[in-house]
């Protein structure tokens, strides 16, 4: 029988609101804890637990910012610059995003939804190679080169390789076999269920046994087959359930300001982000777009340097209007589903917290997701 099995098991959503009442896997790992995220998205949150360090430090907020030099979408703004009715729809922009990954050969993760395509010429993605190997955060060492440097037989399962259902059996299989120390399991059917009913509470419930089953079970077939289990779940930040939506581009049409001429901006599901080439455009879209009923705030510099998120460069956005909680950004593109839970608002709020659980009493030593990567290394 083999010495020991460390899995680490990340699920996309799991927020410390949704299980904090529950006894989600508490058969198996009774002990618990609330974890604070990052400013961001799961762009920003699964690098930061992968290197344990913030935004600042590993490059990544949001999926998309200002290119700083060449873009890597050059090569297709010839499709970009084409009239709007002629690009804007689903089979353009799968071609573009296609050609884009071929061209630059990424292995990263991305996707062009609700940015409009004349736009891209000027924006860069964050995420260019796989998070999940070594090297794939090149700005900062990650969980993965360090098992790279001390020659460990581990596993790694993402959507790269099947769905959830998948990459759980796949996972079964190697813990029978019993050859590797190290295992990290990523699943993010959680966070897509959550955007889609996180104003049905039962249905998440449902949900969440689903995962806690299949876990329990995982850390049985470990049991039998390895002399110690240590199991960790943990998110990579919560989900708050929608309360109000605000049509921010609409507001934008009507101030009369060209694009990208006067500004640009990136519309993401919770902040607000612009580019402007004139004082007249930062005065007018600051002092008019947003107003008190909204409940958001723009992020200063001595805010975003707090959240360690703050960028020299502005690659981020010249500035940024954060949404309140519950709040999301809607009329990015025709036909567009409004969904039912979303993040990616301020760490502190309180659906943003992130939930972690385990077989092991860790104390009180975790408190934010960057705390995982220390109790990932202290395992190889």
């Amino acid at each position: 029988m083999s010495k020991e099995a460390n899995i680490f098991v990340l699920i996309d959503a799991l927020g410390w609101e949704w299980i904090k009442d529950t006894r989600f896997l508490g058969d198996v790992a009774p002990y618990r804890a609330r974890l604070e995220s990052v400013l961001g998205y799961s762009t920003a949150a699964i690098p930061s637990i992968l290197t344990g360090q913030y935004p600042q430090e590993h490059g990544r907020v949001a999926l998309f910012r200002r290119a700083i030099g060449k873009s890597p979408f050059r090569r297709v703004e010839w499709i970009c610059r084409l009239p709007p009715a002629l690009v804007e729809n689903s089979y353009t922009r799968y071609a573009v995003k296609e050609l884009t990954r071929r061209i630059n050969h990424f292995d990263g993760w991305f996707h062009l939804l609700g940015i409009p395509l004349r736009l891209l010429p000027m924006l860069d993605i964050c995420e260019k190679s796989n998070i999940y190997e070594p090297r794939g955060i090149p700005e900062v060492p990650s969980i993965f080169d360090l098992l790279q440097k001390r020659n460990v037989d581990y596993g790694v399962y993402t959507y790269h390789d099947g769905s959830n259902v998948e990459l759980i059996a796949r996972i079964e299989q190697d813990l029978r076999k019993a050859e590797k120390s190290f295992f990290l399991l990523y699943l993010d059917g959680l966070d897509g269920f959550l955007h889609g009913n996180a104003d049905q509470p039962g249905a998440v419930a449902k949900v969440l046994q689903f995962y806690s089953n299949a876990l329990s079970s995982l850390y049985g077939v470990a049991a039998s087959n390895y002399q110690t289990v240590r199991m960790h779940v943990f998110g990579d930040h919560g989900m708050a359930p929608t309360t109000a939506v605000i049509d921010v581009q609409s507001r934008l049409a009507r101030m009369g300001l060209r694009v990208p001429e006067d500004y640009f901006c990136i519309l993401d599901s919770t902040m607000a982000r612009f580019w402007f080439s004139s004082d007249k455009a930062r005065d007018e879209i600051m002092s008019r777009v947003f107003g008190t009923a909204d409940g958001g705030h723009w992020l200063e510099e001595q805010e975003l340097r707090a959240l360690r998120s703050w960028f020299e460069d502005r690659r981020y956005g010249d500035a940024i209007y954060l949404m309140p909680e519950g709040t999301i950004i809607v009329g990015n593109s025709p036909g567009e589903i409004v969904s039912r839970g979303m993040h990616g608002f301020h760490p502190t709020a309180a659906h943003s917290a992130s939930a972690y659980v385990s077989s092991e009493d860790c104390g009180k030593r975790l408190g934010h997701v960057t705390d995982i990567f220390a109790l990932m290394a202290e395992c190889l």
